[in-house]
């Protein structure tokens, strides 16, 4: 029979150290998870968008372009001239919005 030079404090001691060693890196990896978790989750975006639904109408502003007749100065032989201010497009801006499982509804 063999005889083992330790107590059984020793062991003990010995079984604890390597207790709260597990037990340290268990924790330590699970809040580094969770803040890992909650950095992902505050800078995520949503992955589907907001479209309008198929049968909503076309939108159309409907207006023309106006132009401005100057008239043609009195003893002159030049034709009046037609005035057409430039167009713009018109400006259409998309906001999807989301609500987050806390609650918080976020707009972009």
């Amino acid at each position: 029979m063999r005889t083992y030079h330790r107590t059984p404090q020793q062991r003990d001691r010995r079984f604890a150290r390597v207790r709260r060693m597990t037990q340290t890196v268990l924790i330590g990896s699970g809040v580094a998870s969770g803040v890992f978790v909650g950095y992902a989750a505050s800078t995520a975006k949503p992955v589907s968008t907001v479209r309008p639904p198929s049968g909503a109408p076309a939108t159309s502003t409907g207006a023309t372009t106006p132009t401005t007749t100057l008239p043609s100065t009195a003893g002159s032989q030049a034709p009046s001239t037609v005035y057409t201010p430039p167009t713009t497009a018109p400006v259409t801006t998309t906001t999807a919005c989301y609500t987050t499982p806390s609650g918080t509804t976020v707009c972009y």
